[in-house]
């Protein structure tokens, strides 16, 4: 897989090393999957992450989910949205 154009935005740049290698371990296994297929693949990354004990703040969240999204037809930005709201409530239910 080659890198995302999203990993060399400079908007980033201030994101530990070890989350944005999450990222792109994230993004390469959800690549082509359908919203269903990448629904156990993002929770199994949350668990990864806090058994790391790396945590995103919601402003990087929120960053690097929106310079995603970019460049993305309406259809795919809803998908990306939905499939978002199913993780947040996923997790919620897991606390």
């Amino acid at each position: 897989m080659k890198t995302p154009e999203w990993f060399h935005d400079p908007r980033i740049q201030d994101i530990a090393p070890a989350k944005l290698t999450l990222l792109l371990k994230l993004a390469e296994q959800i690549e082509g999957k359908t919203q269903k297929q990448a629904m156990p693949i993002l929770l199994g990354a949350v668990a990864s992450a806090s058994r790391q004990n790396l945590q995103f703040s919601k402003d990087e969240f929120d960053l690097i989910f929106e310079i995603m999204k970019e460049g993305k037809s309406e259809s795919e930005k809803k998908q990306m949205d939905e499939t978002l709201r199913r993780a947040q409530k996923a997790l919620q239910g897991k606390r």
